[in-house]
């Protein structure tokens, strides 16, 4: 393989020997405020990779020469250490050409003549994909460098543990409970819990900085009122939190009367005077505040009470970053796939708006059946992402304007599988996962992928089951009308026990008939 070299953002290649064509494709994309480089045969579209990596590669499949688009590809793909984004064109019908482009891994397939607008977003919407994906590789090389840090951090602590006192043993195993959890949310609610035992306190707090407001407010707390947590904010180098994060200095205060700094602009209440503040630190940044006072027993704090404080906190701070990163690249996941998922209403027109409709139908069913707002969310993405895998469908299946041959439904019936290989990797959408797989179910047991019947279903994909059934049997396809509300929800009832679970569409039936506009299609 060449040496990867610094690639510039959104280089494109165009590989295309009619030079008319050719011409016109490169002054669309400069146009758009591409960086374009072109070339008319294979081997000239090769030496080219092999000097400059592009970040995206646009070839017609039959090129002078010797070598076809494919082929040159291929090529090009052997020379290159870094991901990069594919499109082909054609304007011939070949069978083997568009098996030839998948297997290669090809990103888009285009027949000519096309639409330039469609041409450009197919360009765009690759191109995006693309630093999306570069995105996800810096989050996950981060991620192993952090985890590294922290993995070298406790294998320090081990060897201390082997030779410190009874307090080090226990600073370890708070340290092993704090980094246990990658949720930001979990990640804060231990460190409080855990210096609340270990001190015995009766009041702990972490200040968090809002980077956006550029003001320090509280994360999470035990014994504050919700009032003062909500309504807390802090200056930066202000009060007694404030100041700690701007000097990056540990207090450890045993009367806060006879303190000057502090005396006057307290408005904590302190049984002894007596508190602790130490800074979060995160490669030398300041990140947040630790705050503990209040002993159980009334006794002062003291210089080991500190020192413990500190070392949490050092852990702490790594435990918080990497959270934080973790939340991050989880976004970039739901980006990747939220992008994938309106590439299948691109296909087919129409289900444009398939998936928000599932959701909200699916929702509402969801919140009269009493289900938590956290089930209820875990119901939304699930709806969003629902159809995923028919991505992985051939599109003139998803478009045919007939009925499905055995074999193309068979294919069809495959997508909750598809969708559940895409979803895999993300380990935090595990509920999610299990609903797209279920989605097709029956309650009868005569459903796909596997046949499962009544409560071996998830509730939430037996709900997801009459909303996605309920709006593909409302929506116009071009081989069948859509039903009226009357008639669709007869359709519902006539399968009331065989393909739905009969308590949702006595659930759903009342929602429609107390709310018509429920049914009401943007």
């Amino acid at each position: 393989m060449a040496e990867a070299r610094e690639i510039t953002k959104d280089n494109i290649l165009v590989i295309e020997d009619d030079e008319l064509f050719l011409k016109t494709l490169i002054n669309l994309l400069k146009k758009e405020g591409y960086e374009v480089y072109s070339a008319r045969t294979g081997q000239e579209a090769i030496e080219l990779a092999k000097k400059k990596c592009f970040d995206l590669l646009i070839a017609d499949i039959r090129l002078t020469g010797g070598m076809d688009g494919l082929e040159v590809l291929k090529n090009i793909k052997d020379i290159y250490s870094h991901p990069n984004k594919m499109i082909v064109m054609t304007g011939y019908a070949d069978d083997e050409a568009p098996i030839r482009a998948i297997r290669l891994g090809v990103n888009d397939y285009i027949y000519k003549p096309f639409r330039t607008e469609d041409f450009l977003h197919s360009v765009k919407r690759n191109l995006d994909t693309l630093r999306l994906e570069k995105q996800e590789k810096k989050f996950i090389e981060d991620a192993k460098e952090m985890r590294k840090e922290l993995e070298e951090y406790n294998t320090q602590l081990e060897n201390l543990v082997k030779e410190k006192t009874d307090d080090l043993t226990l600073l370890f195993e708070v340290g092993r409970e704090i980094t246990s959890s990658l949720r930001l949310d979990e990640v804060l609610a231990t460190i409080v819990e855990r210096i609340l035992d270990v001190l015995g306190l009766e009041i702990c707090s972490i200040i968090l900085l809002d980077e956006n407001k550029d003001e320090l407010f509280i994360a999470a707390a035990k014994g504050l009122s919700q009032d003062i947590i909500a309504q807390t904010r802090i200056k930066i180098g202000e009060k007694i939190s404030g100041w700690v994060f701007e000097s990056k200095e540990a207090l450890l205060v045993e009367d806060i009367e006879k303190d000057t700094r502090f005396a006057k602009g307290n408005e904590e209440r302190y049984y002894t005077g007596s508190f602790i503040s130490v800074p979060l630190i995160f490669k030398g940044r300041a990140i947040g505040v630790i705050n503990v006072n209040n002993k159980r027993s009334r006794e002062i704090f003291n210089k080991d009470d500190l020192r413990l404080v500190l070392c949490i906190a050092d852990q702490a701070s790594i435990a918080i970053e990497n959270a934080r990163l973790y939340s991050n690249l989880e976004g970039v996941y739901l980006q990747i796939v939220s992008a994938l998922t309106s590439i299948i209403e691109l296909k087919d027109h129409y289900t444009k708006g398939h998936s928000d409709r599932v959701t909200k139908y699916a929702m509402v069913i969801a919140e009269a059946m009493g289900l938590s707002p956290s089930q209820v969310e875990i119901i939304r993405l699930s709806c969003q992402l629902h159809d995923l895998g028919k991505i992985g469908i051939q599109e003139y299946i998803l478009t045919k304007p007939a009925k499905l041959t055995e074999e193309e439904w068979e294919e069809i019936k495959l997508h909750p599988l598809k969708g559940v290989e895409i979803l895999r990797p993300l380990a935090f959408l595990k509920d999610e996962i299990k609903l797209v797989e279920q989605h097709h179910e029956r309650y009868d047991g005569k459903g796909y992928p596997y046949g499962l019947h009544a409560d071996s279903i998830d509730i939430r994909a037996r709900i997801m089951a009459v909303a996605d059934s309920f709006d593909a049997m409302t929506t116009e396809r071009p081989y069948a009308r859509g039903l009226t509300l009357f008639e669709a929800k007869e359709e519902l009832i006539r399968n009331s026990g065989s393909q739905f679970d009969p308590k949702i569409v006595e659930v759903f039936i009342n929602l429609l008939d107390k709310n018509p506009d429920l049914f009401k299609k943007s």
